[in-house]
Order: structure tokens, then sequence, then C-alpha cells
């Protein structure tokens, strides 16, 4: 092998290690590209989203031109802050077949931190868009339509987003359907209209493993009709908790509206909130909003509600469901139930039951500007200023400012002020006009009323649900990163821990750590029989782990060969530590070494599989690597555990 040859090679290798580069690329596809060139430019784009698929990293953004392509099978990974991004550069990039692997248009396995943006995918065979077991996975401005089974789909999806999607006449199912244990999805500002079954559809499946639980959705700002010939609901919600559903026009579907249930999930849909929707079920339809199977504390507020059957109503709930039930501010027509549908009551005998006291009787032609068509509250509608503001959003569905005026409007449209901006303060105006401005840094101007937009992290302003903008709001021992006050971490280098294991157990108290990382040569105090070793495995956020300091010394020693640290000390009598290795691997690739760390921690506390990362310092502070691990749900490397034993892989 020649020098020029021999360093390539190193070079290589030395990127194989590191992971991707810390310059993230520019990728170009096109019809009549070529998949051997570079793809860095539109003269060298390639020609399928396929070989983009395959060399990807974090960071990455791959442009797609206008044209037919067959779909992708993405398994590549983005970070934290570096999503891979698929980016459609026209109105007209069309996915035409399924992706090779499997019968769905784009398909994202085992992927994270992952962007789809405005593509076309129509007709494919089973669904149009595909994402299992990742996190962080955004899919926005696609139209999905005709397609065999599903629109959108994800399974074991943590932090899914679906936003300005159209998903439409999927042939046997739902429009987007987010299932098995994936939690904080967010559905916004998607119009799902024409579907067999349901509009949007949760489903926690506790059958395919996990908690069978989808916790702290919100479901917002979406448009939903003409779903439901086969059954099912606009917004049909199996196991899941704590979540939102707001702000949503649900109209002519021919199932259910809103239902709150359980059959597949691990647990009942239990305290939800469901405020500021309009839903009109049409006339071969079953109800409004549909609680039932012990699915308790949910909250029906601020509702426009009406149902053209002939008998159904509004409302029904069945007896098991009824603890914690409150429904109030609403407009209604006198049919509920309360024994899920099989007997229908008036609204007085409703109200008779402790719910809805301040709701009352309006029909579609009081309340809207044309039923039907236009759910905008015409001039004079009952339900102008007749919700609570205690739960109310403060944005409507057309992302308007709410409250406008003396109250908080009922259903999903805000009534907004007309004479805005006209140069004369009106009543109800607090900015936009000479003399009106917001105080508060984290509202703006909408509409001649003081909202907060939505938090921007690195703005130098701490709002909503942001803890910090720099280390120094946050507490002792505690770092601002993204946002968010997060405990300093023992590394900083950047190094990732790779081929990484750990497991921890409380009783019988036990530890052991591995894993294998590239510290850059020359060394500086990669020796620890002179400097020592430092293991730390802690918490983003929270308490647990350890940290222990092996100092340098006797309780070390050193093969001939100089490749290898053993440190042995049967007591454990610095942090519980009974053994460490360190191999130096440089003749595998130079800078590579592999540690390996056991004990016997006493009084150990674990730290939440959800926060858990793993530090390993062998020389100096940049002399180290480090790993924060995934969620169970999320994709490996990942913990699992209680609060007696934490697996990680």
């Amino acid at each position: 092998m020649t020098v020029a040859r021999s360093l390539a090679a190193t070079a290589f290798l030395l990127a194989l290690a590191f992971g991707p580069s810390a310059e993230a690329a520019d990728y170009y596809v096109k019809t009549g590209g070529n998949d051997g060139l570079d793809g860095l430019s539109l003269a060298t784009a390639w020609a399928t989203l396929g070989q983009a698929a395959d060399v990807v990293d974090p960071g990455d953004t791959v442009h797609v031109q206008d044209g037919d392509y067959q779909g992708f099978y993405l398994e590549r990974s983005g970070a934290p802050g570096q999503p891979i991004t698929f980016v459609a550069e026209g109105a007209a990039v069309r996915i035409t077949s399924d992706n090779g692997t499997t019968p769905d248009g784009i398909n994202l396995e085992g992927a994270s931190h992952v962007v789809i943006d405005g593509f076309v995918v129509d007709g494919r065979t089973r669904a149009g868009i595909r994402a299992v077991l990742g996190a962080f996975v955004t899919v926005r401005n696609c139209r999905a339509g005709y397609n065999g089974r599903w629109g959108i789909l994800t399974g074991f999806v943590d932090d899914f987003t679906a936003e300005f999607n159209e998903t439409h006449h999927s042939v046997a199912e739902h429009g987007i359907y987010v299932s098995n244990s994936g939690d904080r999805p967010i559905l916004r500002a998607n119009h799902s209209h024409d579907n067999h079954a349901n509009g949007i559809h949760m489903n926690g499946d506790a059958e395919q493993g996990g908690d069978g639980i989808i916790a702290n959705a919100l479901v917002e700002r979406n448009v939903i009709h003409g779903n439901g010939v086969g059954g099912g609901s606009g917004i049909n919600m199996d196991g899941v908790t704590d979540s939102v559903v707001r702000n949503n026009l649900l109209y002519d579907n021919h199932a259910s509206g809103i239902s709150l249930y359980r059959i597949d999930g691990g647990a009942a849909s239990s305290g939800n909130l469901v405020v500021n929707n309009t839903i009109v079920t049409a006339s071969n339809g079953r109800w409004c909003v549909n609680i039932s199977d012990g699915s308790t504390g949910n909250r029906v507020v601020n509702n426009a509600l009406y149902n053209l059957h002939g008998f159904r109503g509004v409302i029904t709930i069945d007896p098991a469901s009824r603890p914690g039930f409150t429904s109030d501010y609403n407009t209604v027509m006198s049919r509920f139930s309360l024994d899920g549908g099989d007997t229908v009551s008036s609204l007085a005998a409703w109200q008779g039951q402790g719910y809805d006291a301040h709701s009352f009787v309006a029909t579609p032609a009081e309340l809207f500007v044309a039923a039907g068509s236009d759910f905008h509250l015409k001039p004079g509608s009952p339900a102008r200023d007749a919700g609570s503001a205690a739960d109310a959003p403060p944005f409507d569905l057309d992302d308007a400012p709410r409250p406008v005026g003396a109250g908080v409007d009922i259903g999903a449209y805000e009534e907004q002020l007309v004479s805005c901006g006209d140069g004369t303060v009106d009543p109800g105006e607090q900015c936009g006009e000479a003399g009106l401005a917001c105080a508060d840094p984290c509202t703006t101007c909408s509409g001649c009323t003081c909202v907060p937009p939505a938090p921007v992290c690195g703005d130098a302003i701490v709002c909503g649900a942001e803890e910090c903008e720099d280390d120094g709001q946050c507490g002792a021992a505690e770092v601002c990163a993204g946002c968010r006050c997060v405990n300093a971490p023992a590394c900083a280098s950047g190094i990732t821990l790779g081929k990484a294991s750990l497991t921890m157990r409380v009783a019988p108290a036990s530890l052991r750590v591995q894993g294998e990382a590239l510290i850059p040569r020359p060394w500086v105090g990669v020796d620890p029989l002179a400097n020592g070793m430092r293991v730390v495995v802690d918490a983003t956020s929270g308490g647990g782990g350890i940290d222990v300091t092996l100092p340098g010394g006797g309780g070390w020693t050193r093969n001939r060969s100089g490749t290898q640290w053993t440190y042995k000390d049967r007591t454990g009598a610095v942090g519980g530590i009974t053994r460490a290795v360190l191999r130096d691997r440089s003749k595998q690739l130079p800078g590579l070494v592999r540690v390996t760390v056991q004990g016997k921690p006493a009084g150990l506390v674990l730290p939440a599989p959800t926060v858990t990362r793993t530090a390993l310092v062998v020389g100096t502070a940049a002399e180290c690597a480090s790993l924060a691990w995934n969620p169970p749900t999320g994709p490996k490397p990942r913990c699992i555990g209680t609060s007696a034993k934490l697996a990680c892989r």
C-alpha cells in the first residue's frame, strides 16, 4: 500500500469511528439525475431517493425536484438539533411506486430525528408515509391520498409531529394513524377527509408491546370531514391519556365525532381535555362525543356540538366513565345519553346530573355563517363570548387570537375584531393601534390582541415552557441546553461512546459499564496508572447514578506491551468499583480504546431510564466519551428498567 493510500484508508476509518461529519450537507435529487455522481448540486444530482437514504447523516438535507419517484426506505437517524430532512422543492414531487422493501411509499424504519416535507404520496399499497421504532419524526406539508390502508402511519414513535398535511381517501382504514406506545404526538393543522374509517386514529395497542398508552398528545386545528363510512370517528382515541384536543372542526363524518374509549389500549382514555372544537355529525353518524370503557376524568368544554341524526345526540358516556367527568359551556342540542347511547336524555335531565350548567341549545343556522360550509360564527351568534376562559387556548383554528372582545367564543373559531388597524382604538383592542402596544415581551400583537407566540429558543427571552436561555438562569450544577436546564455533563468532548452497554441493579448492588471510544492521538493524559479514570452514570435531569474517580497508583497494573491497564480492588473501597480495564486498541484504529468497569456500589439509586447518560473520562477533560441513552420506547441505544434494575444496550 502506498503512503497516500494508507493515509486515505486511515482517514476513512477515522470518519467511521467519529460518526457523521459536523458539516451538514445539502444533496439534490432530480429526474434524469445520476446516482454515480456526488449529489451535491443540481448539476450532479442523484436520480433516486434510495441513493440519498443510504448516505445521509445528521443535519443533511435532501432537496427533491418536481417529478415522479420510487419511494425510499430510511434506517439512518439524525441527531438532536440536526435532523435528516427530505424536502420537496416544488408542489409536484410525487412518490409513484412503493419503496422496494416495504409496501409503502416512504418508510422510516428505526430512524429518529427525521423531517419529511412536501411530498405527494398517492396510491401506495399500504401506507403513504410510514414511521416505526423511532423518535422525533416530523411529517409536514405532505399530501397522501388513495393509499391502501393509511395516509400516514406511525408505530412506537415518541415525539411525532404531523402538521399541515392532507390525508384523504384511504381505502381500508385511516387518514392519520398513530399506533402503539408513542408518547407526545402533535397532530396539527391537518386536513383529513373522505377516509374509509377514522380521520385521525390514536391507538396504544397493548398487544403489540410497550405500555399500550399514548400520553400527552396534542391534537389541534385539524379539519376533519367525510370520514367513517366504514366506522370509527373523526378523532378516535384508544388508550390515550392526559392529552388535549382543541380547535378542531369536524363535520359530515359518518360515524362518531371524537371518541375516548378502550379496546386495544393499555388503559382507558382518561384525563383528556376536549376544548373549543366544532362538531357537526352527519345524518348517518353516531354521537358527537363518545366516552366509554372506564375513560374517567375527561373534560368537555367550550365546544359547539350538533348532530343531524334522527335521534342520536351530542354527548354519550357510560356509567364506568363518569367519575371525574366534567362538561360545560357548550352549545348543544337536547340529546344526551348516560348509558352509552342505549337511551337518550334531555338537556334538563343531563343538567340534573351536574353537567353543562352553563351550556345552551343552539342550531347551526343560529351559530354559523353558512351551516355546512363556513363554520365561523355569524354576527350575533349566541356562541360569541359565551365560553369559559379557564381551559381555552390562546388562538383559534385560523391561528387568530382568543379571546377577542368581552370573552371566549364557543367552538373552533373566535370572532375577530373587524375594525383592527383602522386608526381608532375600539373596545377589545390591546395593540395594533396608535398608542397601544404589548408590554409583555412574551406576547406579540395579532389582530389587535396580545397573544403568546410559540417560544423561540435562542432569542434571549424565556417564554412559555422554556426554562432558560443561558446557563445563568439554571440552578447550581446545571446548564442550559435546548432551553431546558439539565445537569452539567461530565464529558463535553463531543466524542461518542460506541458499542456501549450498561447494567445496574440495586439489590444485590451491581454495576457493569463497557464501551469503545476514539480518543485522538497523541494522548495527553490517557494513562490510568498515572492519572486514574472517572466513571459517571447519571441523568440529564433529576438524580441517581454514580460518579466515581479511580485514582492512579497502586490499584492499577499495566501489561508488558503497555496496551492494557487493569484496576482491581475486591473491597470496592472507591465507590464500590471492584474492577476496571482500559485496552489500547490502536493497532485496529489509532486512538481506539475499550473500557470495562464492574462494581458493587452500596446504596445505589438508579437514574430514570428515560434520561440516563454515561461518561468515561480516561485522560484529560478532552479525553473522554459519553452517550445519552434513548428512552425505553426509542431506538437503540436505549435503556429499559425500573427503580430496581436498569439495562441499556
